[in-house]
């Protein structure tokens, strides 16, 4: 247990509430250190102190949350997974970046309820004089404040998403301060291109690169982009019960929901023969688990990802001018765009993808954003003559991210002139945080203790384990295959699959998701629930198919990625067992279905 009060230099921290061990603070900032605007701001921090007390500190590790939006101090269970045995020996540093978190998160509420254009605008004009003073840079020099009070001369930087955006701002602004740098689903503070087309890019590359590494799918011949491109046209037709911009939302977000590449090119090909149920969820899933905002801004503030990404993001309009002239800046720089380079975001047209929920689309955001202050023009995070400092720099990216890409990491490891470059094969964005392969977070911790590492284990990360069809009935699933001396009869086979397969929907919506509760893709309902490494999930009649319902439950251990289910349906009983983690998994089914013994293995869900 932590004493009542705990000085750390020149700073007074207390236990943080219902976080054994850490310790808590806040430091005053100028909200405007140029005095334009009056007042102050608290900059709240976490502190965890190394394990090892009998021995001096090895250093202070900082690590700097993403969004814009998250504060860093609220994700203190995963960074301390991330770095493991390093906080033996290191300090551990969060501060909650101005207008997040416990630094004020700011409360827009229309905001924090839908991403629209003209919610943003509310969030401007609700901000004010102060809408220009969120951005990376000032937060970076509240970093730079809160080390001086703690009397911490440098530090080990580790940033993940817009983390690392913030960390190359602090790093070419106090580059004395840094001692290593990790960049974690990297994209570049300066030179970055505002239309963003590497995403189109990574969105085409990554599908069929998921597909090309399943063998199931490429033996379809073709590929996924294929299906999709024709997909996408029925999809323009009337009648439709998907969007082109739907579709498009539910691509964008495959790099951080890997669900995404696993159902997508089966649920296309369902949708093309006239099966819309797969694709349909898929789109509802996007929008309800990526565009339903806490309504605590202190957990997510959308207000400040639009301040930060309005004062930091380079724009195709220019952020000096008003609204009005920005808006029609947009409207002819859309237009040039669809004349010059159409196929930017191929198969969808410029107008369908740039539709998408505005924290995704990114170019249309700041239109109505008010006019940043001389004191704080947008866009200089670095003043012209800063660098980044020549210390061991790492840069991970997963080449399946579709919300950094690789060729975004690439640009921001090139801006460093002592860097090393990790792709880390078959993960999404953020490789090193949830890391089931502890890969890439083995990774971050030698090169934060020893600046080297070993990164063989980045291109053995196994392909995702794709759904190889959509059935509307249990008489199309592929039967399990009895072990001899078992005869079951292959309708009991198909059956047995079936609730296997329905077990295995759950709880792919329980971890990659965060699904508490759900429905069945035809019917029926689950819940679920984490304690430590194990998630359980109940079916209540859960339908894979229209004809079969499932109960019973399916736990995970992520730690091993053992599954275990024990299911139910009508005729039969069985328990099944798989790996979620090994690429070529079978899954073993045991039970009894129709009166008769079963004894089978299937290809693991």
């Amino acid at each position: 247990m932590l004493a009542a009060l705990v000085m750390v230099g020149s700073l007074a921290l207390r236990p943080c509430h219902g976080a054994s061990g850490y310790a808590c603070g806040t430091l005053r900032r100028p909200l405007d250190p140029s005095g334009r605007v009056k007042g102050s701001i608290p900059i709240a921090f976490t502190w965890l102190a190394h394990a090892r007390h009998d021995a001096p500190s090895q250093g202070v590790i900082v690590a700097a949350e993403g969004g814009p939006g998250y504060p860093s101090g609220a994700s203190r269970a995963g960074y301390r997974e991330l770095f493991g045995r390093l906080l033996q020996t290191h300090d551990l540093l969060l501060m909650d970046d101005r207008g997040t978190g416990n630094s004020d998160a700011i409360d827009c509420p229309p905001l924090q309820r839908a991403m629209t254009l003209p919610n943003v605008t509310r969030c401007g004009a609700q901000l004010g004089a102060s809408a220009d003073l969120y951005g990376s840079a000032l937060a970076a020099d509240d970093l730079a404040a809160l080390l001086h009070a703690l009397h911490i001369a440098r530090i080990d930087l580790y940033g993940d998403s817009y983390g690392t955006f913030f960390a190359q701002t602090f790093a070419a602004r106090h580059p004395t301060m840094v001692r290593s740098i990790v960049l974690d689903g990297a994209y570049p503070v300066v030179g970055g291109d505002p239309w963003y087309p590497s995403v189109g890019t990574e969105i085409r590359r990554a599908f069929n690169l998921v597909c090309q590494r399943s063998r199931s799918c490429a033996a379809r011949g073709g590929s996924t982009m294929a299906r999709i491109r024709t997909l996408v046209g029925v999809l323009r037709t009337r009648g439709a019960s998907v969007t082109p911009t739907q579709l498009a939302f539910v691509m964008a977000t495959a790099g951080l929901d890997p669900i995404v590449y696993r159902e997508l090119d089966a649920a296309a090909r369902a949708y093309l023969r006239s099966d819309r149920a797969p694709l349909v969820r898929l789109a509802r899933e996007a929008y309800a688990y990526e565009e339903s905002a806490p309504s605590d801004p202190r957990v997510l503030s959308q207000g400040l990802f639009a301040a930060a990404s309005c004062s930091d993001n380079p724009q195709v309009y220019d952020m000096r001018a008003p609204p009005h002239e920005r808006i029609a800046q947009w409207n002819r720089a859309l237009t040039r765009m669809a004349r010059v380079h159409p196929t930017m975001f191929a198969p969808f047209s410029l107008e369908e993808y740039l539709t998408i929920p505005l924290d995704y689309a990114y170019v249309p955001l700041c239109q109505t954003w008010p006019v940043a202050a001389p004191e704080h023009p947008a866009g200089t995070r670095i003043p012209p003559g800063m660098s980044m400092p020549a210390v061991p720099t790492l840069v991970l990216t997963g080449d399946l991210d579709t919300i950094t890409t690789p060729e975004e990491g690439d640009a921001a490891a090139a801006l460093f002139p002592d860097r090393s470059r990790v792709i880390v094969a078959n993960e999404g964005h953020v490789t090193g945080i949830d890391d089931p392969y502890d890969c890439a977070s083995r990774i971050i911790r030698s090169f934060i203790a020893h600046h080297r590492y070993d990164a063989h284990c980045a291109s053995r990360i196994p392909p995702l384990r794709l759904v190889r069809t959509f059935a509307r009935s249990s008489g199309e699933v592929p039967p399990a295959h009895p072990l001899p001396p078992n005869r079951a009869a292959t309708l009991a086979l198909r059956r047995a699959a079936t609730a296997v397969l329905a077990a295995g929907d759950a709880l792919a919506r329980a971890n990659d998701l965060g699904a508490v509760r759900g429905t069945g893709l035809r019917g029926g309902s689950f819940t679920a629930s984490s304690a430590g490494s194990i998630t359980t999930v109940h079916l209540a009649d859960a339908r894979w198919t229209r004809d079969l319902a499932i109960s019973g439950t399916v736990t995970l251990d992520a730690a091993s990625g053992q599954v275990r289910a024990q299911l139910r349906f009508l005729g039969g009983t069985l328990t099944a067992a798989w790996n979620a983690y090994e690429r070529a998994d079978r899954a073993r089914l045991v039970g009894r279905v129709d009166g008769a013994a079963l004894d089978a293995t299937m290809r693991a869900p």
